[in-house]
């Protein structure tokens, strides 16, 4: 019997659905059975067909009827559609090419045979969505895909929202697929085409669909716009007429809330299609923040004023005149809904004493470590400086970390303030000093939060009411309500900049209230108070800290320890983690905060998601005492030791047996970011630890590691391996070299995914390690093709943290082989001025100094004819800043000698420091 009159045998479809029952059972063990016994059935061919019968089929057949009832039923098909949905994405490679055959030619009927219910449906849906993902995208001469589409948009044109609901999904994952030709029963067509025509077709259908299809088809049209598909742009002043339409006489929340995102796309894609009607679409937007009681059609009004102010296509003169309407709204929607207000007001009393649930406590994942992309010089490029602004975001004082109408109002304020400082300021600063002192709370809070918000535009162009307005901040620290005190601590850390730049005498007025309300007795002020210390400890100096907070500081954090409960110490450990980075810990530390830490690793077990912070921390902390923490560090790297190969050991089991549970990627990279912080604060001594005895296990688990395809956990080895390759005997590395090159080559040649950048950045920098103290004469041919095909490429962009430190890779690797590069793609004169510009950036006088060590050795070996003026001023400018040049002062003298008649010509067009650093060599 061919697939496509594939009919099922009534046994197996029987037997199958009482053991999809039992893996819904409340029992332990009979989930565990019939979980068992599913794997059976796994393995034969016709397994997802059965899956797609019960989906779709369940309530038609008499003998499940029979057994079950209509709930039972509903159950019983829900569970088969998930099923059959991560079955074909687990084995998608060996399932598209048979066996889905019923699948793709009855799957739609389970969005006609649902019974109305809607979740059924969109089970159905999101099968449907995965054939596409898995199969269709990749195999677009399958006829089927073409037809199902079509039969999505005939079932949506007779209201069926299932699929319209499907077509939304698929156009989301696939759309730009569409712009591609697919083969139908007619020839070859682009989808986009008759899809683009629907979706207008059912938007314009006011009175004969519902909302649901009308705004679903106004979101396919958004994800095309974003796309910007041919087909779809060239409808855009048809799409833009039916918009205009329905933002006139639709009033449905769901429509408007997609008629906003609609506006705020175009204006992303092709501003110039709304200038003409600019003045109605942002009064449209303002009457809706205004009026509608939905808050999310408000937050998608508000976000396109926020694209309006932030739109680079926007120049400031056509923005200007919507100050005076925008401000006020943006203002008065900061303050808290009366839903916001009644919470806080029922539970305003003292908490601080109350332990924590764990459904109160956020998700924490990995961000303070001091990673080799974070800490040091140009590798900080494409790092985690951005912590603060995401700590802005989630902690303005509302009630959860949901975006609310409220944040947004915030964040579009901030931005404009940025933009046109006089003219917000004007139009803001007459409300807020009228609401400073308001009786409520709220009003006040809110106010505080404009203030905060505004806080960059301030610090430029109003800093002289700034020592007026900081001291009455300060004092707000003292409100009776929580909220205020809260969102005063947030205000405060955004004027950090300010006070730490030109103004250190309001540091302690400022820094030390922040540091007293730590200990707060309202967890959520608590929480904000140690995020704001935070923020100040990150901006400031390592000297000011070491000479003006550094024992207050100390004996706030034990305090902090003593108090605090379990949510707010995860915040703490942030803030230890960014102090100890700053500073050098001292024995006093060892004796107030790091019996703190190492009780807490003590107690919590390997599985509790608590270490991955008390990891980040304990590894600044680590890194920063050096070799005051030798007695206990055996302790500890035993512990991360044993996490880290217990991860890498159930996540190779899983790839034989699915039903392993494997941890989350948080502990392999918090445990490899420790045994680091052990390799950095140990320095020289830590190889005993980490191979005693000359025992390399740790490498080869790393090797493992390197197979991760979570680029953090690649990011968190290389950094590792760098330090390793630093501290301990390069002998140690020559039976796993050869392997961890080639993981290094593969990370750098796979650069486009910018969420793996860091991880690139960590494996160039790594390789420049290796190269100054391991030869590798038999891998360079390879490698430094790999890094010139990158640092020379036309075709692609390229992160400029990669750039920067492929940059000094070259230099390190030209220290001892500077002939690879004296010839080919590396010696032209273009490649040397980028090499130059990229090196401007490198604040570390170690890399700075190594990378042009190399440099000049290999402009040596190359003929000086090809060097031109200005890049020979470049590499003199170079060299006279941030460079120990007498270290490689025989290789400086023949330079400047090749290239005295261009130094003489040039001369002229050199700084100063660039005179006296030619000066040293001439004597």
């Amino acid at each position: 019997m061919s697939e496509t009159h594939w009919a099922p045998e009534e046994t197996s479809v029987l037997q199958l659905s009482s053991l999809l029952r039992e893996s819904m059972s409340p029992s332990q063990e009979a989930r565990t059975i019939a979980m068992d016994a599913l794997k059976t059935f796994e393995g034969q061919p016709e397994f997802i067909n059965y899956l797609c019968y019960i989906l779709i089929e369940a309530s038609t057949n008499q003998a499940l009827c029979l057994q079950c009832s209509a709930e039972e039923l509903v159950s019983l098909r829900a569970t088969a559609g998930l099923l059959l949905k991560n079955t074909m994405l687990q084995r998608n490679s060996g399932y598209t090419a048979h066996g889905m055959e019923y699948v793709k030619n009855n799957i739609i009927r389970g969005l006609q045979n649902n019974g109305g219910n809607k979740l059924l449906g969109n089970l159905t849906g999101i099968v449907i969505t995965t054939l596409f993902s898995t199969l269709y995208r990749q195999d677009r001469s399958d006829v089927t895909g073409v037809a199902m589409l079509y039969q999505l948009v005939e079932l949506s044109s007779q209201g069926n929202e299932g699929a319209i609901k499907a077509l939304s999904k698929i156009m989301e994952d696939n759309g730009q697929f569409f712009q591609l030709e697919w083969q139908s029963s007619e020839g070859p067509i682009k989808p986009i085409q008759f899809l683009t025509d629907a979706f207008l077709k059912f938007m314009a259908q006011t009175d004969q669909l519902s909302t649901i299809v009308r705004s679903e088809s106004i979101k396919c049209l958004n994800f095309a716009i974003a796309l910007q598909l041919q087909y779809t742009i060239i409808k855009l002043d048809e799409i833009l007429t039916n918009i205009f339409h329905l933002a006139q006489v639709d009033e449905d929340d769901q429509v408007r809330a997609q008629l906003c995102v609609s506006f705020t796309t175009i204006l992303e894609v092709r501003p110039d299609k709304l200038v003409n009607n600019l003045d109605g679409i942002v009064q449209f937007m303002l009457h809706l923040i205004n009026t509608v009681q939905e808050e999310k059609v408000a937050i998608e009004a508000c976000e396109f004023l926020n694209g309006f102010v932030t739109s680079s296509h926007i120049p400031k003169h056509i923005l200007q005149p919507y100050v005076s309407q925008i401000v006020p709204v943006l203002l008065a929607k900061m303050v808290f809904d009366e839903d916001s207000i009644l919470e806080y007001e029922s539970h305003n009393e003292d908490d601080a004493f109350q332990d924590d649930k764990d459904e109160d406590i956020k998700p924490v994942a990995p961000h303070i470590v001091k990673k080799k992309t974070v800490s040091e010089g140009p590798k900080g490029t494409g790092g985690d400086s951005s912590d603060e602004e995401g700590d802005d975001d989630d902690d303005d004082g509302d009630v959860d970390s949901r975006w609310t109408l409220r944040k947004c109002s915030a964040a579009t304020l901030d931005v404009m303030t940025t933009i046109l400082p006089r003219d917000v300021i004007e139009i803001a600063f007459p409300f807020l000093r009228e609401h400073l002192t308001s009786d409520m709370w709220y009003v006040r809070e809110a106010t505080i939060l404009a203030l905060g918000a505004m806080a960059e535009g301030i610090m430029k162009y109003f800093n002289e009411q700034l020592p007026v307005m900081i001291p009455f901040l300060v004092e707000q620290l003292k409100d009776a309500w929580a909220p205020v005190r809260k969102i005063t601590c947030w205000t405060l850390s955004r004027f950090a900049p300010w006070i730490l730049q030109d103004h250190t005498e309001f540091l302690i007025p400022v820094l030390e209230p922040i540091v007293t309300t730590l200990l707060d007795k309202r967890k959520d002020v608590q929480e904000a108070a140690i995020s704001s210390v935070a923020v100040f400890v990150e901006n400031c100096d390592s000297e000011l800290i070491e000479t003006l907070l550094y024992s207050e500081l100390l004996a706030s954090f034990d305090k902090c320890f003593q108090f605090y409960k379990k949510r707010n110490l995860i915040i703490l450990y942030d803030a230890v983690g960014r102090f100890a980075e700053k500073v050098e810990l001292d024995d006093v530390a060892m004796q107030m905060i790091l019996p703190h830490l190492i009780n807490k690793w003590s107690t919590l077990q390997d599985n509790d998601k608590e270490l991955w912070p008390l990891l980040e921390c304990l590894s600044c902390v680590v890194s920063s005492l050096g070799e005051r923490f030798m007695p206990m560090a055996p302790n500890v790297y035993d512990r991360a030791h044993r996490i880290l190969c217990n991860c890498v050991e159930l996540e190779a089991k899983s790839q034989q047996d699915p039903s392993i549970v494997v941890p989350e990627k948080d502990f392999t990279i918090t445990s490899i970011d420790l045994i680091d912080g052990l390799a950095q604060g140990l320095g020289a001594h830590c190889q005993p630890l980490l191979f005693p005895n000359n025992d390399n296990s740790l490498l080869r688990v790393l090797l493992e590691c390197l197979n991760d395809p979570v680029p953090e956990v690649r990011q968190s080895v290389f950094a590792l391996l760098g330090d390793i390759v630093t501290y301990c005997s390069p002998q140690l590395m020559s039976g796993t070299l050869p392997h961890f090159l080639k993981f290094i080559g593969n990370e750098i040649m796979h650069n486009d995914d910018p969420d793996g950048a860091p991880s690139v950045i960590n494996a160039v920098w790594c390789l420049g390690l290796i190269s100054e103290r391991i030869d590798l004469s038999e891998y360079l041919i390879d490698l430094t093709r790999v890094l010139l095909d990158v640092f020379t490429t036309t075709l692609q962009f390229v992160d400029v943290g990669i750039l920067e430190n492929i940059a000094i890779t070259i230099g390190r690797i030209g220290i001892t082989h500077p002939e690879v590069f004296a010839s080919g793609a590396f010696a032209h004169d273009t490649v040397w001025a980028k090499w130059t510009s990229y090196m401007s950036t490198v604040e570390s006088a170690e890399e700075k100094s190594s990378g042009y060590m190399g440099f000049i050795r290999i402009v040596n070996l190359s003929p000086p004819q090809i060097m031109t003026k200005g890049t020979l001023v470049s590499i003199i400018e170079g060299l006279s800043f941030n460079v120990e040049a007498e270290v490689f002062a025989q290789d400086i003298l023949p330079f400047l000698m090749n290239h005295s008649q261009q130094i003489q010509a040039v001369s002229h067009q050199l700084t100063p420091e660039c005179i006296a650093f030619l000066q040293r060599f001439s004597s």
